[in-house]
């Protein structure tokens, strides 16, 4: 007997039936309560390999028991941009009803950085647009009286003030045809596997990037709930571990949306988990732990370090971001109203214990109750009604200063910790 073509057949009876045939998970983004279309959700296997890439309109991933990822036909989409964000340049595919075709591609500030006007036979045109300066741009294509027009996202940019508009080639066929979401051959999954979703929307102004990590059990809906603008330059951060992090633009600077939750430093050296209330409180180098030593909940939470950690010069934070100094604190604070009044815009609307008070997450920042851990006996504590913040700067030879968030009150709190106590981390641009 051919053991691995029956094996499929041999699980469907001891696994759940929708394991056994397909999970499609759908995914839905939210800006600041309002639906907003996704651009793009990227797919990585954390527990297998590979990875692959949904692009406007496609929001479904549809997962196959026996061979991993199922394609999809082409769509009949009028334009789309493969990728999206994009570094450098992107491809813009177009579905031609045959004439006159004009294509022009704006900035968020309505100046035309690139042009071009063609006879287009009906089917799929290529064409290849390569940006000139970062940030939102605003692809447009008139034909026969149509106007479409699709948002991309440029990384980075040629320095110029001009992008570039290039023809590449035609597809031909039906409005479908040549528009695979993406080379699947490398993306496997099984049923357990935990897998990372990095959302992408935007609108005329601002791109918003969210992350999900989710082991499917079943079809289901993830929402992405975006609030604070990502950055432009850099719309997720990834730590050492692999750990990926969505960004947000708070005036003139870029924060990690969620709290660190790294294992290691900069250079990949190992930073104790201490997990004993004892040694916790004797620690004189670095040290981290999950609240209550329970990792499950470092996704949602972070994890806590002490200030030893902040201090090291292998660095927490990855190359090109930093722990924020106090005064890097006070520009987010004073950007968003002033210490009394800027928790509630930092802090998420969910997991908070009552009241909550001023909480809309206006900000971006989802500032969530972590909890903290003491530097007298290593005992955890106000898990659900407080979050404290790490700065990188030392006030005396044993304490530094910090930020602190409360469910009781919409304001920050700022003062001084000894080193030993346990806080959480972001990361801020440099």
């Amino acid at each position: 007997m051919d053991l691995l073509r029956h094996l499929p057949l041999a699980l469907a009876g001891i696994l759940p039936a929708a394991l056994a045939a397909q999970v499609i998970i759908t995914f839905e983004g939210s800006l600041q309560g309002s639906p907003i279309p996704l651009d793009s959700i990227h797919v990585e296997n954390l527990t297998g390999i590979g990875d692959t890439t949904l692009y406007h309109p496609d929001h479904e991933l549809v997962l196959d028991f026996s061979t991993g990822l199922q394609g999809h036909a082409g769509d009949a989409a009028p334009v789309r941009s493969m990728p999206n964000p994009f570094d450098g340049s992107t491809e813009i595919r177009v579905v031609s009803t045959g004439g006159e075709m004009r294509l022009a591609v704006h900035d968020a500030t309505g100046r035309t950085t690139a042009a071009l006007r063609m006879e287009a036979a009906p089917g799929l045109h290529r064409f290849r647009y390569s940006s000139g300066i970062p940030g939102l741009h605003i692809v447009s294509v008139e034909q026969n009286g149509q106007r479409h027009s699709l948002r991309v996202v440029a990384m980075d940019g040629t320095g110029s003030a001009n992008g570039t508009l290039k023809y590449l080639d035609t597809a031909g066929g039906h409005a479908g045809a040549g528009m695979p979401k993406t080379d699947r051959s490398l993306f496997t999954w099984q049923p357990g596997d935990q897998l990372r979703y990095i959302g992408h929307a935007s609108n005329d102004t601002a791109l918003f990037t969210g992350v999900i990590v989710h082991v499917p059990t079943g079809s289901a809906t993830l929402p992405f709930y975006f609030h604070g603008a990502a950055c432009t330059d850099a719309p997720t951060m990834t730590d050492v571990d692999g750990n990926v992090y969505a960004t947000i633009q708070v005036g003139g600077q870029c924060w990690t949306a969620t709290n660190l939750r790294t294992t290691r430093y900069r250079d990949g050296s190992a930073m104790p988990n201490v997990t004993s209330n004892n040694a916790w409180a004797q620690m004189s180098t670095g040290a981290r732990c999950s609240y209550q030593n329970n990792a499950v909940l470092d996704v949602t939470y972070g994890q806590l370090y002490n200030w030893y950690v902040v201090a090291d010069p292998r660095g927490v934070c990855p190359l090109g971001w930093h722990v924020p100094s106090d005064a890097e604190w006070s520009q987010l604070t004073d950007h968003l109203g002033g210490a009394n009044v800027a928790g509630g815009l930092l802090k998420t609307t969910t997991l908070w214990n009552p009241p909550n008070t001023g909480a809309t997450n206006a900000s971006g920042f989802s500032a969530v109750p972590a909890g903290t851990r003491s530097d007298v006996d290593g005992v955890f504590a106000y898990f659900g009604s407080y979050s404290y913040w790490w700065s990188a700067t030392e006030r005396t030879s044993t304490g530094a200063w910090y930020r602190n968030a409360a469910s009781l009150n919409a304001g920050i709190n700022r003062n001084d910790s000894p080193k030993r106590s346990g806080y959480c981390i972001r990361c801020l641009r440099d």
